[in-house]
C-alpha cells in the first residue's frame, strides 16, 4: 500500500506545484499588463492611471495563492515520504507564506482605507 502512495504522490505533487507555477506566472502576466497599461494612460492624461497598489495586489494574491499549491505539495509529499530536506523546503515555504501573507494583509487594509 506504501508504494502505491509514493507513486500516486508522484504524479499528484508535479501537477500541483505546475498549478502553482501558472498561478504565479498568471500574476507576473497580469501585473506587466496592468503595468503597461499604466505607462499607456500616464501618457495620454484623459485617463486615469492604475495605481501601483493595484498592480502590488494583484501580484501578491496570485504569489500567495500559487505558494498556497506549491505548499499543499510539499505537505502531501512530507506526509508520505518524509525527510529533512523535505521538511526544510516546507518550513521554508510555510515562512515565504506568512510574510507575503502579513504583508499582503496589511497592503489591502491600507488600501481600502483610501
Amino acid at each position: 500500500m506504501h508504494e502505491f502512495l509514493v507513486e500516486l504522490v508522484a504524479l499528484i505533487v508535479p501537477w500541483t506545484e505546475a498549478v502553482g507555477i501558472a498561478i504565479v506566472m498568471w500574476g507576473v502576466i497580469e501585473g506587466l499588463v496592468k503595468l503597461l497599461g499604466r505607462f499607456r494612460s500616464l501618457l495620454d492624461s484623459a485617463v486615469q492611471p492604475i495605481l501601483i497598489s493595484r498592480i502590488r495586489l494583484a501580484i501578491g494574491e496570485k504569489i500567495a495563492l500559487g505558494l498556497d499549491f506549491f505548499l499543499a505539495g510539499d505537505i502531501i509529499q512530507t506526509i508520505i515520504i518524509p525527510s529533512w530536506e523535505s521538511l526544510a523546503i516546507l518550513g521554508g515555504i510555510v515562512i515565504i507564506r506568512t510574510i507575503i501573507a502579513f504583508f499582503l494583509n496589511r497592503d489591502i487594509k491600507e488600501f481600502a482605507e483610501k
